[in-house]
């Protein structure tokens, strides 16, 4: 695997390190942090477009409300 160097702040250093359980590399720290992001991220989204979809769901159930006979 190649590696690299990453200048950070010593502050961001000191947040890893918070975050950090003994077994885990600062890679697989920056791995995991990210991940979440990307799922929080995810979740935000699918929640949006659920939203949107409900609200035209709704929608084409009063057109369709207003356009049905009346069974009574």
């Amino acid at each position: 695997m190649e590696t690299t160097t990453v200048k950070i702040h010593k502050s961001t250093k000191n947040v890893l390190d918070e975050i950090k359980t003994d077994d885990e590399s600062y890679d697989e720290v920056i791995k995991r942090v990210v991940s979440e992001v990307k799922h929080k991220n995810l979740v935000r989204e699918l929640v949006t477009a659920y939203k949107v979809k409900a609200t035209e769901d709704k929608e084409l159930n009063k057109e369709w409300e207003s356009a049905s006979p009346s069974w009574d």
